[in-house]
C-alpha cells in the first residue's frame, strides 16, 4: 500500500471520531531525536507524543495550519490546513503535488524551493505564497519551514498562516501613504503659488497705496486752506483709507507666513509675557483696570504667543474704550494636557450666536466707524493657536463684556 492509500485509510478508519491526525509516528520519532536535551524535556516528549489523543487534540485544534512534504507530494495536512485552503477532507490534498492550490506565478519558485531544501541547501525559514481557494478565492500564505524525517525519508514541516488580511492591510498603508505624499506635494505647490502671489500683492499694491497716500498727503498740506470743508474731508478719507488698505494687506502678508518657518518652541514665561504687553498697549490706553492672575507657562514659539495676547489684549482695550469703568482680567486653569488662558472684558461683548464669525477673515460685528479694525486680529490668534495644537473660542453678551480663551500646550514648572 503507498503512502497516500495508507493516510487515506487512517482517515477512514475514524469516521464518525473528530477529523483524524495523519503522521503520529513522525512527532513521536521527532521527540525521541530530543533525547540529547534535557531529562525533563525527554520526560516531557515521552508523554506528550505517547498520548495519542493528546498529541490529535494538539494539532487539530491549533489555529495554525500544518503540512508534510515529502519530495514534492503532500503526505500530512491538519484540520486548520484545510480551512486555510476551503476545503472539507484531507483526502483532497494528501498525495497531490505541493503546488496543487499555489497560484502559477508563485509555483515554480516554491517547487525549486522545497527541492533545494530536500537536497540540503541552504533556505529561508519563512516563506510567503499565493494560494487559489476551489471558492475562487486568493489568499496569501506565510509558512514556517524546517526539515524533518517521515517515514525514514527527508521531509519538510511546514506551519502555515493566513496573512491575507495583514497584507491587505499593508496595500492599504501604501495606498495612503501614497495619497498623503500626493497631497503632501499639492501643498507644497499651493505654498509655492501662495509665495509667488504674496510677492505680488506685496510690490503691485503696495507701490499704488505709496503714491496714494503720499500726493494725498502734498494735496492737503499745499491746498488744504483753499479747499472747501466737504472737498477737504474727501480727501483726508482717501489718505485713510489708503492707510488702511496698506495696514489690511501688511495683516494678510502676515497671516500667510504664519506656519511657513518651524515653531521654534520653548518653555513661555506667561507672567512676563502679559505684563510686557500690556505695558506697551498702555502708551495707547492709559486708562482702566487691567488684572493678571499668576499665570502658569505654557510651551510654544514665544513671538507668536505675543502676537496672540497682543491682539487679544488690544481688542480688550479697544472695545472698552467707552467703560468709564474699564476692566480687563487675564487669568488661566490647568487641564491634563494644556493650560486654558483667558483675557476677560467688561466692553460692549458680542450676540453669543455670531461667536462663528468672530474667527472668519474679514467679519466683524461692530461698525468700522465706532471701532477700527481689520477683521484680521481673532483669524490670526486662532491660525497661531492651531499651528501649537491648541484651541481658540469665546464667550459673550451685547453690553455685557466678552472673554477670549485659548489653549496652548504645558510648559514645565
Amino acid at each position: 500500500m503507498d503512502r497516500a492509500a495508507r493516510v487515506c485509510a487512517m482517515n477512514n478508519e475514524d469516521k464518525g471520531k473528530e477529523t483524524v491526525v495523519q503522521g503520529p509516528d513522525l512527532l513521536r520519532d521527532r521527540a525521541a531525536g530530543l533525547e540529547a536535551s534535557t531529562a525533563s524535556h525527554h520526560d516531557i516528549g515521552q508523554a506528550v507524543f505517547g498520548n495519542e489523543e493528546l498529541y490529535r487534540d494538539v494539532v487539530e485544534n491549533i489555529a495554525d495550519g500544518i503540512a508534510i512534504t515529502v519530495k514534492a507530494e503532500r503526505v500530512f495536512v491538519n484540520r486548520a490546513f484545510l480551512t486555510i485552503h476551503g476545503l472539507s477532507d484531507a483526502s483532497e490534498v494528501v498525495g497531490h503535488p505541493l503546488d496543487q492550490f499555489v497560484i502559477p506565478e508563485d509555483r515554480e519558485i516554491m517547487r525549486e524551493r522545497t527541492l533545494a531544501r530536500l537536497r540540503g541547501e541552504s533556505f529561508r525559514n519563512i516563506v510567503e505564497y499565493r494560494i487559489a481557494r476551489l471558492d475562487g478565492k486568493i489568499r496569501t500564505v506565510q509558512a514556517s519551514v524546517v526539515m524533518t524525517t517521515y517515514d525514514g525519508e527527508p521531509a519538510v514541516l511546514a506551519v502555515l498562516r493566513d496573512v491575507t488580511a495583514m497584507k491587505q492591510a499593508e496595500m492599504e498603508i501604501l495606498r495612503l501613504n501614497g495619497e498623503l505624499q500626493q497631497r503632501l506635494l499639492d501643498l507644497k505647490n499651493a505654498n509655492d503659488e501662495l509665495e509667488t502671489f504674496n510677492a505680488t500683492v506685496s510690490h503691485d499694491l503696495r507701490v499704488p497705496l505709496i503714491a496714494i497716500t503720499g500726493f494725498s498727503e502734498r494735496i492737503l498740506k499745499k491746498y488744504g486752506e483753499g479747499l472747501d470743508e466737504k472737498l477737504l474731508e474727501q480727501m483726508r478719507m482717501i489718505r485713510v483709507s489708503a492707510v488702511k488698505m496698506e495696514q489690511l494687506i501688511e495683516e494678510l502678508l502676515s497671516y500667510s507666513r504664519l506656519g511657513k518657518r518651524a515653531l521654534q518652541q520653548a518653555p513661555i514665561d506667561m507672567n512676563a509675557l502679559v505684563e510686557s504687553v500690556v505695558k506697551e498697549l498702555r502708551t495707547i490706553y492709559p486708562d482702566g483696570e487691567v488684572s493678571i492672575s499668576p499665570l502658569a507657562p505654557c510651551l510654544g514659539d514665544e513671538g507668536m504667543i505675543r502676537q496672540v495676547f497682543a491682539n487679544l489684549l488690544a481688542n480688550a482695550f479697544k472695545f472698552t474704550s467707552h467703560r468709564k469703568d474699564r476692566l480687563i482680567e487675564v487669568g488661566c486653569t490647568g487641564r491634563t494636557k494644556d493650560n486654558v488662558y483667558f483675557v476677560r472684558d467688561n466692553g460692549v461683548g458680542f450676540d453669543a450666536s455670531q461667536k462663528d464669525r468672530l474667527f472668519q477673515a474679514f467679519q466683524r460685528l461692530h461698525m468700522q466707524e465706532e471701532f477700527k479694525g481689520t477683521g484680521m486680529g481673532l483669524v490670526i490668534v486662532k491660525r497661531i493657536v492651531g499651528l501649537h495644537g491648541g484651541e481658540a473660542w469665546a464667550e459673550g453678551e451685547p453690553d455685557k463684556g466678552a472673554t477670549f480663551y485659548v489653549a496652548l500646550p504645558k510648559g514645565a514648572k
